[in-house]
């Protein structure tokens, strides 16, 4: 069953291989791409990969921290601005949840500080 990722909702999505610096693994990643994208039949969606491996100190806007317990998160992520990538819809496993509306803007805030925007 293929998935339709929806927009700033996180899902673990199948990353593997790990290439570079790419994250690789099954892992959470947030739906960043609008939906209308999704429903006009692209096969890919652009995602930001999340890591538990939170670094101490204020990274922004390269990561925005998601405290413990936000969208079905049992531990502090971190969501990497400067890894975004498209990925396949059919290696979309599971939804986790939904971001809060205070990340989303932050998210919005790091990506187009980060992109110069």
């Amino acid at each position: 069953m293929t998935i339709t990722p929806k927009r700033w909702h996180i899902y673990t999505v199948d990353l593997e291989p790990r290439i570079g610096t790419k994250p690789g693994k099954q892992r959470p990643c947030l739906v960043a791409q609008p939906d209308e994208f999704g429903e006009g039949g692209l096969k890919s969606t652009v995602v930001f990969p999340l890591t538990s491996k939170v670094i101490s100190g204020n990274l922004f806007p390269l990561r925005v921290r998601i405290p413990k317990g936000i969208a079905g998160l049992d531990q502090p992520s971190d969501i990497l601005i400067d890894q975004i990538l498209a990925w396949d819809n059919t290696l979309f496993r599971q939804e986790l949840g939904v971001l809060p509306e205070f990340l989303i803007d932050e998210v919005k805030t790091a990506l187009k500080d980060f992109l110069d925007l």
